[in-house]
């Protein structure tokens, strides 16, 4: 997926990776792993088109002796674009002014 980053314009974020056609996952400054994906409302003529929904990858101990990581929804400010591009771009914006 090409998404139109201007250089220097994504300083938090020190990765960006494509997680399949609507979704990207990024690696802040501050080790924080976050998936994007832009949902698309399905409502006939519903504006917006797109929207941002976030996840955080988080490690839990559901005992004491074990730890995994789980995939954990992040209440977000609210993103969203005419199409998956715009939608994505806005919420890279905003992660990385708030890594």
């Amino acid at each position: 997926m090409w998404l139109p980053i201007v250089e220097g314009e994504l300083n938090n974020i020190n990765e960006i990776w494509d997680d399949g056609p609507n979704s990207i996952q990024v690696v802040t400054a501050n080790h924080r792993t976050i998936r994007i994906t832009a949902r698309g409302n399905i409502r006939s003529g519903a504006v917006p088109k797109y929207v941002a929904h976030y996840e955080e990858q988080v490690q839990i101990e559901p005992t004491g002796d074990q730890r995994i990581w789980v995939w954990a929804v992040v209440d977000f400010p609210w993103q969203d674009g005419a199409d998956v591009q715009q939608c994505l771009l806005l919420a890279l914006r905003w992660v990385n002014k708030h890594p």
